[in-house]
Order: C-alpha cells, then structure tokens, then sequence
C-alpha cells in the first residue's frame, strides 16, 4: 500500500487539495442555499455555487505559490521567528491575489448571465476577506507540515551515524542510520543511487525507496565523496556508478538515465566537471 501512495504521491497529494475544496465549497454553497431558503429569500441556485467555487477555485491554484514560499522561509526553530513575519507579510499578498482573481472570476460568470456583480468598497472589503483568508492559509501550512511529519515516519528519516568521541570521523560518511516507525536500520552512502532537493530535506533515492535526510543542498555535497558523487544539477546529485547513459540535449544540456530508470536534468553548468570525472 505504502508503495502504491510513493509510485503515484503527487497525484494523490493533488487529489486531496482538490477533493478538499470541491468539498468545501459544496458545504458553503448549500448552506447559503439554505439560510436564503430559511429567510424566505429568493436566491438563483447558481450564484452561491459561482461564489464558492470561485473562492474555493483560486485558493485551490494559489496552493503551490504557498508551497514555494514556505519552502524559501520554512518554519523551522532556528528561524521561526523571523520567517512567521515573513509568512504573515506573504499572507497578505496570498489575501489580495485570492480576492482579485476570485471577483474577476464571478464578474465573468455574472456577465455570462446577464447580471452585474459588485464587490463594494475595496477596502473594508479586502480587510473582511483578509480576516478570513489569513486563517486559511494558517490551515494551508497546519496541512502541510502535518502530511510532511506523517510522511517522514513511514518513509522514514536518515541521519548521519556519528562515532563516539575516541574515534576520528572518516572524512566521509559511510553509513546512514533510518528510523522508521520505532525501529531503526541501516544503508550505506555508496547504496545511495541519487539525490534531489526538496526544500530543507534532501530526498535520498535508493533503489525503490526514498529517505530524507535534513540538509542542504551545498551542506550535502561536502560531505559526500567528491569520487563518487557529483552534482549535475542545482537540485541534483547522482552517484556516478548508478549512471546509465548520457544524452545530449539540443538545448546544449544532457539527460542522464539512471540505471533505476530514472532521467534525470545535467545542465551545462556542471557538464564539463561530470566529463571530467567520468574519463577519470
């Protein structure tokens, strides 16, 4: 089952963030729906549905933007305090981006049915939509590092094997220690088949299976054997004895096939560092 969700993780990831907000919206709508009915207000079906799926729909497309900007200023203890100012700074664009794309979208709707939508005054107007905006894109982060703590304990979570204090570190590691669901196991470095940056975690591809390891990219690189591993990308390095084949690109980049089947991007900035290493 694990499997499956890591084949196709992105796909179920998008399933979600839209599963959630057609939910959300069809909650919104038919609630609506129902006060006016409670009222004894006329109502056409149709507009608490373009409110909604509006509302719902732009939030929906500003997710990865939110994604992004967490991933540039993640809220991680060293740096919480100054990057929750950043974030509440940030929701005020998501704010203003949610609401002009949200009017612009019912005025359409509402010109398709030959009605008019007013928005009102701007100002009061956005300070109301904030109000409630800043709290969703509160719920945004809650969700995502919620899915990122559940994913990490059962994908578990690599980390750097010190030696005790009488035992030199090796220059490089050799060993990874895995924890996992409570237990614990370890893979060695030259297992690792390649790596890609994923925020401040480095994904660790090895064979079928995937580890995150909390470290950056540049951090990462130095701490590997330059012999065996090198960078072909600013978010890629690869073991060059996982190598496949190389292919130049008419772009004047490569595509380099992993022998897992993977294809992976080296850009021209590295290419004449991997040849070097490669004739070696």
């Amino acid at each position: 089952m694990w499997e499956k969700f890591e084949r196709h993780q992105r796909f179920f990831e998008v399933l979600f963030w839209v599963g959630s907000a057609i939910s959300s919206a069809w909650v919104n709508a038919t609630t609506v729906i129902a006060d006016y009915k409670r009222l004894g207000e006329p109502i056409a079906r149709w507009e608490p549905w373009t409110w909604e799926l509006s509302s719902q729909g732009v939030i929906l497309a500003l997710i990865p933007l939110v994604i992004w900007f967490n991933r540039r200023l993640p809220l991680y203890p060293a740096r919480f305090i100054p990057n929750v100012f950043y974030h509440l700074l940030f929701s005020m664009v998501f704010s203003f981006l949610h609401v002009a794309g949200m009017v612009g979208t019912r005025k359409i709707v509402y010109i398709f049915m030959e009605r008019s939508y007013e928005f009102g005054n701007w100002m009061s107007e956005f300070m109301y939509e904030y109000r409630k905006d800043v709290f969703d894109y509160i719920w945004i982060l809650v969700i995502i590092y919620a899915y990122r703590f559940i994913v990490s304990r059962l994908r578990g979570e690599a980390h750097v094997i010190s030696t005790g204090e009488d035992t030199p570190e090796p220059e490089y590691p050799e060993r990874l220690l895995i924890k996992k669901l409570g237990k614990e196991f370890i893979i060695r470095v030259e297992d690792i088949d390649w790596v890609e940056a994923a925020g401040n975690y480095m994904n660790l591809h090895v064979g079928n299976r995937i580890y995150p390891l909390r470290e950056t990219m540049s951090g990462l690189e130095r701490r590997l054997n330059k012999k065996q591993f090198l960078r072909i990308h600013r978010s890629n390095i690869v073991n060059v004895d996982r190598i496949g084949e190389i292919v130049p690109l008419e772009s004047g980049d490569c595509r380099v096939r992993m022998q897992s089947g993977d294809e992976l991007n080296l850009s021209r900035r590295y290419r004449e560092r991997v040849r070097d290493l490669l004739s070696m």
